[in-house]
């Protein structure tokens, strides 16, 4: 459960929101400022922090910088908020929309209704005929439990509700379903060209020409839309942090590139909590999969340690599903140079997405409930500054045993 002296913030743009991906953009003809598809937790983080140091005057207080890198952030997620004309909770979180989990191979089906998606669920099996991998670190390879000729649907969503994350977490399996009832495709992006202007003549700059693309925290129903109908949906970022922001009580306030401003809001911290029945069934069976919720970062790039270990307890990993790697930088604005101006770049690094999926299984003597305890919607990167930046927050949830069909047959 939350710590009483934490504060869940709903961030919820006004403007797009530009969250930018390195690289240059200045005051030139043709420049573009293209933003990803999801914030990093570090910029949520830096956002919170800034807010928990304002002094008196309302700017950053920078003797605060080493006490506000303590706040421990987790998040951000996705969240579907209730509209204004809800009767009781007009603004509150009316679901949680979670990444789509990498164990989850989402096909389009053959000769069948192509608007459906057939949903395979992938874990560590043994190859046919005694086969090995030639995989370094000894994991075990990931697939489904059979040959699939299927192609990757271009209909999977991005984003799954939490209601049908929660039971792949409970009870992953083979099935058939649509792309509406497991989420939303992703943010959409808004693209704008600007122009500068000339400050003698208020005219515009021949040539001058630039472009921003932005993330529209607005979702709507495009299929709708073609038969005449209009459906939205309010969407915003979750993100919990500990600590009082004295100074800041919420209302509009800049994120992310060119400032564009958000409506900030406190609530009580309430993250989604286990499902019913799912922590007793992983401490009896002793395995299970974590799910990482935020990019996260690890020492040995896209896994955690072989012998994992949170608070009492060592977990073995035995599998891993991770798809490409994230790369982020960003700028050190604690840093003090030789002139006393402040800031130096960040080193480039590798995260492991947002959606990975961890297999472990535990000893026979090991605390595991301790080790869920410390898991469960909490930041798991190997540095203690990276989980408080919000990096690796996790979900977990049961692996079933699949030694009975462990082998998968070659193509």
């Amino acid at each position: 459960m939350s710590e009483p002296d934490e504060t869940l913030w709903l961030i919820e743009p006004r403007d797009p929101l530009i969250v930018r991906d390195g690289r240059p953009f200045g005051p030139n003809p043709g420049a573009r400022a293209t933003t990803l598809p999801f914030p990093f937790p570090s910029t949520v983080a830096g956002a919170l922090r800034h807010k928990a140091g304002l002094g008196d005057d309302g700017i950053f207080d920078r003797s605060q910088s080493g006490e506000v890198l303590k706040r421990t952030v987790r998040g951000p997620l996705l969240v579907q908020l209730h509209d204004d004309d809800h009767p009781e909770a007009a603004g509150a979180i009316a679901d949680w929309l979670i990444p789509a989990p990498a164990d989850a191979l989402l096909l389009t089906p053959d000769g069948a209704d192509e608007s459906m998606i057939l949903r395979r669920w992938l874990a560590p099996r043994l190859l046919a005929g005694g086969a090995s991998t030639a995989m370094s670190d000894g994991l075990q390879p990931v697939s489904p439990a059979s040959y699939e000729r299927n192609k990757l649907s271009s209909k999977a969503p991005r984003f799954w509700y939490w209601d049908v994350f929660s039971r792949w977490l409970a009870a992953p399996q083979d099935d058939t379903c649509g792309p509406a009832a497991l989420g939303i495709a992703g943010l959409e992006i808004d693209t704008r060209v600007h122009v500068s202007i000339q400050a003698e003549t208020q005219t515009a700059l021949d040539g001058a020409l630039f472009q921003t693309s932005g993330l529209e925290l607005t979702w709507r129903d495009h299929e709708h839309q073609q038969e005449g109908g209009f459906t939205t949906r309010r969407l915003a970022l979750a993100a919990v942090m500990n600590g009082q922001t004295p100074r800041f009580l919420g209302g509009l306030a800049p994120l992310g590139g060119e400032r564009r401003l958000m409506r900030w809001s406190a609530h009580a911290p309430d993250l989604p909590d286990w499902p019913e029945g799912l922590r007793e069934r992983i401490i009896r069976e002793r395995r299970c999969r974590v799910i990482l919720l935020t990019p996260a970062c690890f020492k040995d790039g896209y896994r955690p340690p072989p012998k994992w270990t949170r608070g009492k307890a060592t977990a073995t990993l035995v599998g891993a599903a991770v798809s490409r790697a994230q790369a982020i930088s960003g700028w050190d604005m604690a840093h003090i140079n030789k002139n006393g101006s402040y800031g130096q770049p960040k080193p480039t690094r590798h995260l492991a997405p947002a959606g990975s999926v961890y297999y472990v299984t535990f000893p026979h003597d090991a605390d595991v409930e301790d080790w869920l305890k410390k898991t469960w919607m909490q930041n798991v990167s190997d540095d203690v500054q990276d989980q408080l930046d919000g990096f690796g927050l996790a979900a977990v949830g049961v692996w079933p045993d699949t030694s009975a069909a462990q082998e998968v047959p070659h193509a």
